[in-house]
């Protein structure tokens, strides 16, 4: 759905108008963007990632210093993103601002670069991954970022199949832009958002069944509980 919307908003740019109706296909006025090549609705603006998101990379947690034990600090490793689950601990203090938020977008840099929308607000970003927020008071959801750079992070990866690992480098990330509209004409946020906090809240039920599956799995199959 939420994939759907970003397409009717931001491909086709049919937002509802100040009527309700579809921009574009209501005649909406369109300006030639240059650097993009195409045609955007009047008053948007293409700004840099960096300008649009608060970006931060990950922290280079030591190895020596991981444990399976767990401390206050679960890693979040390229490994675990698709997953959503962590299985490493660190022993190291580290700062705050490595700590992920519920609905930030995560991306991996290295192989295969895998993208999710983090659950929980304990887990610390390792080194080659990278987290985007949206800055406060803005109008983009994290939604609206994921599908804006997931054409570009696609591209990349396909870029570097074969004997090559694939880095997605800080440059990369630099040549990236996202579409910004006026806030006082049309404000996508809160209805994504909305899709946004039940992707959350159905990834937070499944892990949390996950749990309890490899519980009880054991027990069933060792006998020491039984299925009535």
């Amino acid at each position: 759905m939420a994939k759907q919307l970003y397409d009717y908003w931001f491909v086709q740019f049919n937002f509802p108008n100040e009527n309700g109706r579809p921009y574009k296909s209501s005649g909406g006025r369109m300006i030639w963007n240059e650097k993009i090549k195409r045609e955007i609705p009047e008053g948007w603006e293409l700004v840099p990632l960096f300008e649009a998101v608060d970006v931060q990379y990950g922290f280079p947690f030591s190895t020596d210093l991981f444990t399976e034990a767990a401390t206050k600090i679960p890693v979040v490793r390229i490994r675990d993103i698709l997953e959503g689950s962590t299985s490493a601990y660190s022993l190291e203090e580290i700062d705050e601002k490595y700590r992920l938020k519920e609905t930030d977008l995560v991306i991996g840099m290295d192989g295969n670069f895998h993208m999710n929308f983090w659950h929980d607000n304990k887990a610390y970003l390792n080194q080659r991954c990278v987290r985007l927020r949206p800055k406060e008071y803005t109008n983009i959801s994290s939604i609206q970022i994921f599908w804006n750079v997931n054409p570009y992070i696609k591209a990349k990866e396909l870029s570097t199949k074969g004997s090559t690992v694939g880095h997605l480098s800080d440059k990369d990330l630099k040549a990236l832009y996202i579409l910004r509209s006026p806030k006082d004409v049309f404000n996508p946020k809160p209805y994504f958002d909305v899709l946004l906090s039940s992707i959350i809240s159905n990834r937070q039920e499944i892990l949390s069944l996950i749990g309890y599956r490899d519980e009880l799995l054991p027990l069933l199959i060792n006998g020491q509980v039984s299925l009535r």
